[in-house]
């Protein structure tokens, strides 16, 4: 059985705090631990910050860890499908 921890996104899902993300979502890629991302403040997504949320949700599934969404916000959801990632990210209804 796995643990569930709740990572809060940043307001600017962009480049300019990939690496920061990338540093807070690394301790998690193990697997041991289901993810849900709280998303409902985020107000600006880009191509680096969403390609960085999709590469570590297909890295937990191949370690059969579950990621999913708490209350993301409008904004990102428009971001992902001017992207085509909505699907991807599983942001559809």
């Amino acid at each position: 059985m796995s643990n569930t921890v709740t990572v809060d996104l940043p307001e600017n899902l962009t480049i300019a705090n990939a690496e920061s993300l990338y540093n807070e979502l690394d301790q998690y890629i193990s697997g041991s631990n289901d993810v849900i991302f709280s998303a409902n403040d985020v107000t600006r997504a880009d191509t680096a910050g969403l390609q960085l949320i999709y590469v570590f949700m297909k890295t937990l599934k191949q370690h059969e860890a579950e990621v999913s969404w708490s209350s993301p916000s409008s904004a990102l959801i428009e971001a992902s499908e001017q992207l085509g990632l909505k699907e991807h990210l599983g942001l559809v209804a």
